[in-house]
Order: C-alpha cells, then sequence, then structure tokens
C-alpha cells in the first residue's frame, strides 16, 4: 500500500506506477501516476466517482514530499453481481498526468471545481464523523443503536430544513 493525498484527501492505494513521458508539444518529461484502491458500498462507490469526476487535481506523495499538478486521465470501476449494494466491493484504477508548466492548460471548470470541492468536503466530513462516532463508543458514551435512533429521529425532523439551508441559503 502506498499513501497519496489527493486535493487534501488521503488514499491507501494499490499497484501504484510512475512513469515519465515525453510532453510532444514541449518536450518536457511528465510524470504519469496511476493506481487502484477498493470502497465497500454504493454510497462509498458515488462518493469516489463523484470526486473522481473533476478534471484537475493536485497530488502529493508524502514518501518522497513531492506534490504534482495533474489532470485526470483513464479512470475506471468494476464490481462482481448484479448491482452495487452496501457489502459491494468496488475496485477503481485511476490514472493521472501531471500538467506541463510550459503548455497552458484549459482552467477546470466552475461545475467541475464545485463537484470536486463537494465530494472533498464530504469525504473529509465522513471521516471526522467516524473518528467521532468511534472515540464516543470506545469510551462507552454511545452505542451504535442509541446512535442510529437519535439519527433516524432527527433526519425526520429536520431534513427539510437542512435541505433548505444547503440549497436556498434559508436558515431558520
Amino acid at each position: 500500500m502506498k499513501h497519496l493525498v489527493i486535493n487534501g484527501v488521503d488514499f491507501q492505494v494499490e499497484n501504484f506506477e510512475e512513469q515519465v513521458v515525453k510532453n510532444e508539444k514541449t518536450k518536457e518529461d511528465l510524470k504519469e501516476i496511476s493506481f487502484t484502491f477498493s470502497v465497500i458500498g454504493e454510497s462509498e462507490n458515488n462518493l469516489y466517482q463523484g470526486f473522481f469526476n473533476a478534471s484537475e487535481y493536485e497530488v502529493y506523495i508524502p514518501e518522497v514530499n513531492e506534490t504534482l499538478k495533474t489532470k485526470k486521465g483513464p479512470f475506471s470501476y468494476s464490481y462482481s453481481g448484479n448491482g452495487i449494494n452496501q457489502d459491494t466491493k468496488v475496485s477503481f484504477s485511476v490514472k493521472l498526468n501531471q500538467q506541463s508548466e510550459i503548455e497552458p492548460e484549459t482552467s477546470m471548470s466552475d461545475n467541475d471545481r464545485f463537484l470536486m470541492n463537494l465530494a472533498s468536503e464530504v469525504l473529509l466530513n465522513k471521516a471526522r464523523f467516524k473518528t467521532l462516532f468511534d472515540l464516543l463508543a470506545e469510551k462507552e458514551l454511545i452505542t451504535s443503536e442509541d446512535f442510529t435512533k437519535k439519527f433516524d429521529e432527527d433526519s425526520k425532523e429536520n431534513l427539510d430544513k437542512y435541505h433548505k439551508e444547503l440549497f436556498e441559503g434559508i436558515i431558520e
């Protein structure tokens, strides 16, 4: 396993490969990285598909203390079975190409930037939430059943309010 940080999100990846390719226009030697990783479940699959829907990424490779500005190359995912459910293992294969320092790249669209930032925030918040829940459970301050019951109650009472806050900017 190799550790990468992509747009601020930690990834533990497998099958990491890095190769140098020559940019035909600028004659620069640029890096091309490829890797795989897996997630479990439909919601995780949707999060990571959204995350890799953008066209540009900043990749930090801690092992060599290197940061690359990259653009998306080929991206795919696969799973076994008739569909994706909460127990389905989904494998992703990603290739990112270093951007030229000389050749101007088309800038990221507002939609790409929004989707990338949204996916990053969702992933970071999920990690924060899981850490908080695990800490409270470890200290025996909460059980999974208590949490699920309270979450269901709050969701029923406040989902419309949260929707208005998020999409309409209306804070009640």
